[in-house]
């Protein structure tokens, strides 16, 4: 399988996620993602987006999404003001995006975060296989 990245560089504003969560919806879909792991994406990186927007000190977001081995993963980066933690491991955002991504992981170093989202694709018995149903 041919590996693509697609980018996608908005305003820091609540009013440009779904630009976000509509690049990352057609991406997964495209990419033979399930619909319920498709809205999985959308929600998880709407969620880090608007963790991102409560930090930001810079004027973009940026969303970078790739194809891996075996599914998608998603990073979306933006400036913030120091290197705490945009997100709390015990608040209910991480809880969201625990119960929504496949792995997380948060990247911080001076002044620039990076949440990054993997989202595995749905292997069906008769993919796994070989066979058609």
């Amino acid at each position: 399988m041919p590996f693509d990245l697609v980018t996608v560089t908005v305003p820091a504003t609540a009013n440009h996620l779904a630009v976000l969560r509509t690049a990352v919806g057609g991406f997964a879909a495209r990419d033979q993602f399930t619909l319920d792991q498709v809205d999985d994406l959308r929600m998880a990186v709407e969620e880090a987006a608007v963790q991102l927007l409560r930090h930001s000190r810079g004027d973009r977001i940026s969303m970078d999404v790739e194809t891996t081995d075996n599914g998608v993963e998603v990073r979306l980066t933006g400036n913030v003001a120091d290197d705490d933690s945009v997100i709390d491991e015990s608040s209910f955002s991480w809880t969201i995006l625990r119960a929504l991504a496949d792995a997380i992981r948060i990247e911080s170093n001076q002044g620039e975060t990076v949440i990054v989202l993997s989202k595995n694709r749905l292997v069906l018995d008769d993919e796994a296989t070989g066979e058609l149903p």
